[in-house]
């Protein structure tokens, strides 16, 4: 397990930790981050996250086994799902290279998609940059879920000690929210598809590029999905963070701290209603908030009151501690799955980068040569709008979840201050500080870079200088 070391490194005493491990999920914890467990691991996922579950299954990227519960899905990894990903991706990654050597032999003169020199370079480069986005998203998909999983535990020990309320309209607008998503991009991909095909047959070549592409946009599609299936998942992972700063924000009244802004216990379990182990002690529907008190290791944090108000169902000290324990839980979630999406994230990217410049420079060299096709200065723009959110969609999750850590430091530097001098309060807070300075919330996908907002700056700033050279190329091409 990996509650040893971390929490040895900030002065708590090991067997303590071992037995706190266990309580806030050790298990889970200690496997999501890359431990040797090896038991067959099952969850209960529910609305928006069991919708991209199964979507993600059809396309290959989520290998799972679903069972239907009266409280949602048990998912566990299924052997004939991860042979059905790696057949479907490795058919769909030949066809499209197949395809685009096609289309490269039949020249410039009647090519739809590659009328000069150049656009056939940077129309290869968007062909291969999606196949291999989709190809490492299917043959990792395996052991993401496997993580996944494992990590689920340590969610359900967030659950379990700071409550979960399970909010039907918030799910509802979720999943409202995921199929605009989906049915939008559908849309698009149909309809840059049929023009495309249109297009070919003033050179009675219309099936030649359907044959030539369709791979090519199915895989356009398993990118979508999986860039989906991380922000869900961070955005899960983000919710327990904000529901530990609550409770601090909560301790940090009661011990009479400054906190600028005490914000209202939102329902927790917005995107993974009901995402536990199958083997967590806990019914399904039961309110965490008001769960029982028998072992003290397993006690909640917090339950309402009588007029529905939280309140510290443990002293300040032993809260603190407590909630210590869920934050690191927490951050050793968030480093496995930055591990588990390190390589897709990073092709992610750069295929965003990519289309963010190639999708502009077809769109102002139409304009230049002013050929009068609306439809296509209208697909071009919403693929420029569409590649925005995609960056946006891996961007943002990482951004709220850097937010809530940082806030995190804030309610402890607060704490710190206005807590009495006496007591072992003082000690426990500095004990929590020490985690935070070891234990960053972050997202860097295999070190390369921070996902967070200043990286949209740095991305719209490339492609401003990289469609400058590519237009001057044209130039000098024409």
């Amino acid at each position: 397990m990996l509650w040893v070391p971390t929490f040895h490194f900030v002065g708590v005493e090991s067997d303590k930790v071992a037995h706190e491990g266990a309580a806030v999920g050790g298990e889970g914890v200690g496997a999501g981050a890359g431990g040797g467990d090896t038991r067959v691991m099952h969850c209960v996922v529910g609305g928006a996250h069991a919708i991209i579950l199964r979507v993600s299954s059809f396309f290959g990227l989520a290998p799972l086994r679903f069972e239907s519960r009266c409280n949602g899905f048990t998912v566990s990894i299924s052997n004939a799902m991860c042979i059905y990903g790696y057949i479907l991706v490795t058919i769909l990654v030949i066809s499209t290279i197949s395809g685009l050597v096609a289309e490269m032999s039949a020249g410039v003169e009647v090519s739809v998609r590659m009328s000069s020199r150049m656009s056939q370079v940077v129309s290869a480069c968007d062909v291969l940059v999606v196949a291999v986005t989709a190809g490492a998203g299917v043959y990792g998909a395996p052991r993401r879920m496997r993580n996944m999983l494992k990590f689920c535990e340590s969610i359900a020990s967030v659950d379990h000690s700071i409550g979960a309320q399970y909010s039907r309209v918030t799910e509802r607008k979720l999943c409202a929210i995921l199929l605009a998503i989906l049915i939008f991009f559908s849309i698009l991909i149909a309809d840059d598809f049929c023009f495309y095909a249109l297009q070919a047959t003033k050179y009675q070549r219309q099936w030649n590029v359907v044959i030539n592409y369709i791979g090519f946009y199915v895989l356009w599609y398993v990118a979508m999905i999986l860039e989906l299936q991380f922000a869900f998942t961070a955005l899960s992972v983000r919710a327990r963070f904000q529901a530990v700063n609550n409770a601090l924000a909560l301790t940090a009244k009661i011990v009479s701290a400054p906190v600028k802004k005490m914000y209202e216990p939102p329902p927790l379990n917005v995107l993974a209603i009901r995402m536990a182990a199958t083997e967590a002690r806990r019914c399904a529907n039961v309110s965490l908030l008001v769960d029982t008190l028998h072992d003290p290791d397993h006690s909640v944090i917090i339950r309402n009151t009588v007029t529905g108000e939280p309140r510290l169902v443990v002293p300040p000290c032993e809260a603190i501690r407590r909630l210590a324990c869920l934050h690191g839980a927490l951050c050793d979630v968030v480093h496995a799955l930055d591990r588990s999406y390190g390589l897709p994230l990073i092709l992610i990217l750069i295929s965003t980068l990519l289309h963010l410049i190639v999708t502009p420079y077809f769109l102002i060299m139409e304009i230049i040569v002013s050929t009068n096709r609306i439809h296509f200065l209208v697909l071009q723009f919403l693929w420029c709008a569409t590649h925005m959110l995609r960056m946006f969609v891996v961007v943002e999750p990482c951004h709220y979840t850097i937010t809530e850590g940082k806030r995190t430091e804030g309610l402890v530097c607060q704490l710190m201050r206005s807590a009495p001098s006496n007591g072992s309060l003082p000690s426990r807070l500095e004990v929590f500080a020490r985690q935070l300075m070891l234990q960053s919330v972050t997202y860097s996908p295999m070190g390369m870079c921070t996902l967070d907002r200043p990286l949209v700056a740095s991305v719209l700033g490339a492609v401003t200088t990289y469609l400058v050279i590519l237009i001057q190329f044209q130039r000098y091409d024409a």
